[in-house]
């Protein structure tokens, strides 16, 4: 080992040598230094390629990798070029690290470089490096007595199974099923009971179903959808606020039926003859725009409105005046 280790002192000290060339009368140089130069499989070796060239001369500076014969190149970079004040040199420096996966003695093979200079190239090169890559167990020598007692082992101890952990997994898992089996049973059995009652839907707001008619056809009449060519939505809200109209005024569902179930539905629950008639022909004029697409003119849309108003009219409770005699009794 020590003969290797002065073997490999010699050679790194011949690479860091530097191997001039010649370029227009100058020296341009070239070493390449490798550290250590005994490692293990794997290890990362420190590399430093340093060029000097005269002040005229220029570098191209190559790519080394990924590969240098047998060592993989992880990561390097150039520096340069470097001017040194005072000194008629240039210089460039290439520092790495380079790893190799199997064992021997190996080597960093030369590295060719091109230097331009006074109009002339010329080739300047590293000499090559030999690194010696040992395995990690080569110095882990067992003696007789050791190899002996690692051949000794005992085969496995069986060991008992603990079922204890899963018999406790088991009856947790069995309460859990009980407990969400009685859950579910009262809430089959008193969901009913225990349902919050929704509150009735009140589309009129507390107001009188005639007085939010008033309302709902003015404020059609004021969103001039008609005007703006969107014929179809307002003959379809003119129906929707009548059938909603009628159907608080005689507390009946009119919104889910047709036009021709409308009719015996109100005179079933006591609307007069005459409004029946007029009710029929403004749902039809509805059902005709929205399913025949018919296509009214705005003397039309005032006459279904008003047709409207004067269902209204017609249908709307008769508030009985007090008689002044009566009142005078008092």
């Amino acid at each position: 080992m020590r003969r290797r280790g002065r073997l490999l002192a010699a050679a790194s000290f011949l690479a860091a040598i530097s191997f001039p060339a010649s370029i227009a009368g100058a020296t341009a140089r070239a070493t390449l230094d490798v550290e250590p130069l005994e490692a293990t499989v794997g290890d990362r070796l420190a590399v430093v390629l340093g060029v000097e060239l005269p002040a005229d001369a220029v570098l191209e500076l190559p790519t080394l990798g990924p590969r240098l014969g047998p060592f993989t190149v992880f990561e390097g970079a150039w520096e340069g070029p470097i001017v040194v004040e005072g000194e008629e040199v240039v210089r460039y420096r290439w520092t790495g690290a380079l790893g190799a996966f199997e064992t021997g003695e190996l080597e960093v093979p030369a590295i060719h470089l091109r230097v331009e200079g006074s109009g002339e190239t010329e080739p300047l090169s590293t000499d090559p490096v030999r690194v010696d890559i040992v395995s990690v167990l080569e110095d882990e020598e067992l003696s007789a007595a050791e190899a002996a007692e690692l051949a000794d082992i005992k085969p496995p101890v069986s060991i008992a199974a603990d079922y204890g952990p899963l018999r406790a997994a088991l009856i947790v898992f069995g309460v859990l099923l009980g407990v969400a089996a009685v859950l579910w049973w009262l809430q089959r059995r008193y969901a009913s009971k225990l349902a919050a009652v929704a509150a009735p839907e009140d589309p009129f707001h507390r107001m009188p179903p005639h007085e939010w008619v008033y309302n709902e056809l003015k404020g059609l009449l004021e969103r001039r959808i008609a005007e703006q060519g969107q014929i179809d939505l307002f003959y379809g809200d003119l129906g929707w606020i009548l059938k909603r109209y009628l159907s608080g005024r005689y507390r009946i569902d009119l919104m889910e039926h047709t036009t021709e179930e409308v009719g015996p539905l109100l005179e079933q629950a006591g609307a007069p003859e005459a409004a029946l008639e007029a009710i029929d022909r403004a749902l039809g004029a509805c059902d005709r725009v929205k399913f025949a697409r018919e296509r009214p003119g705005p003397p039309a849309w005032r006459e279904a409105v008003e047709a409207v108003y004067d269902i209204v009219d017609e249908t709307k409770p008769i508030l009985a005046e007090p008689d002044p005699a009566v009142k005078g009794v008092a």
